[in-house]
């Protein structure tokens, strides 16, 4: 465990390194500095309260996935919601999700296991909302090579796996008996053990059985990107850009789709790459795109990272819990 561990952290450090190279290589530095001194940060505000409204839905939407399992109010998933996203910028491979189960499991007696379940429910259905709002607004902007290579290779990617997942809801025995083959070159304790997770994980798919769910997992997803590609369009005002607004649609789902792409906590790297890419393609000049790029990022990083420590610290979860969530959730 601790060298695979190990591995995705050298692996997500590369993935960095090589989209900040890519970034830079394309960047105007002179253009960038004198776009950081002279931009409107006061556009920065509205952009990171957009944001938290944003998270609203969000939590909207867990609540719907989580329902099989237990009702809870959006008023406590709401600060749990923002923990995960802060943890995701703080920790390598998306451990953030670990987090939000560890959290909710321990305060409210769920399976983590099945409260992981319902995250990546959660991720797939952002995966193809976003694919689809590329989609939509690329219909009437275009998108670039790079772009549209993006999101042909993520929408495969998300459509096959909600696929596998609504199957193995569906067809739940067949995917007991697929994971219990698999497990066979494990030793015996461990079968038992990797089977009673599945199981567990399993149970976090249940709000896939109704098409109603999804209909609102969608919508609520769809609301809360629109939100977030408003916070991106307000942050550009704040640089001089002028694009309408499609085109902080097809940013949204190509900045958040990059970070798929390995790389370091944050999404560091490949966030800024497909930010620059988008603002560049609508004749945006590339210090100045990337410029935006770089304080967008940070204005989606550390306003969370505060807030969500406030909230770790409201609901009295130790830090060190942080550092132990895989082993946590696998109890």
């Amino acid at each position: 465990m601790g060298q695979l561990k190990s591995r995705q952290i050298w692996l997500g450090l590369g993935g960095t390194v090589l989209f900040l190279a890519l970034f830079f290589w394309q960047t105007d530095l002179r253009e960038f500095v004198n776009a950081m001194r002279d931009a409107d940060y006061r556009w920065a505000v509205l952009g990171v309260m957009l944001w938290f409204v944003a998270a609203w839905p969000r939590s909207l939407r867990w609540k719907l996935i989580l329902r099989p399992l237990r009702p809870l109010p959006v008023v406590i998933l709401y600060p749990v919601l923002v923990i995960g996203y802060m943890a995701n910028n703080l920790l390598p491979a998306r451990l953030g999700e670990l987090v939000r189960a560890y959290i909710l499991g321990e305060r409210y007696a769920l399976s983590k296991a099945a409260v992981l379940g319902t995250v990546v429910v959660e991720r797939v259905a952002d995966g193809l909302t976003l694919v689809a709002l590329m989609a939509v607004a690329g219909a009437f902007i275009g998108l670039g090579s790079a772009v549209g290579l993006l999101a042909m290779a993520m929408a495969a990617l998300f459509v096959v796996a909600f696929l596998i997942l609504v199957v193995a809801m569906m067809k739940r025995d067949a995917a007991e008996k697929a994971i219990k083959a698999l497990c066979q070159p494990l030793p015996r304790p461990w079968q038992g053990k990797v089977l009673q997770l599945a199981d567990a994980f399993l149970d976090g798919l249940m709000a896939l059985r109704s098409p109603w769910a999804l209909v609102g997992v969608m919508a609520t997803g769809g609301v809360a990107w629109a939100l977030e590609a408003a916070m991106y369009f307000v942050v550009g005002r704040g640089f001089g850009i002028q694009g309408g607004f499609a085109t902080f649609l097809v940013l949204t789902g190509a900045a958040n789709l990059a970070i798929a792409v390995p790389s370091s906590a944050g999404g560091v790297g490949p966030f800024e790459w497909a930010s620059q890419q988008v603002m560049v393609g609508a004749g945006v000049a590339r210090g100045v795109a990337s410029a935006y790029a770089v304080a967008l990022h940070g204005l989606l990083l550390v306003p969370v990272i505060v807030v969500g420590l406030v909230f770790l610290w409201l609901l009295q979860v130790p830090l060190r819990a942080m550092a132990r969530q895989p082993a946590e959730v696998a109890k």
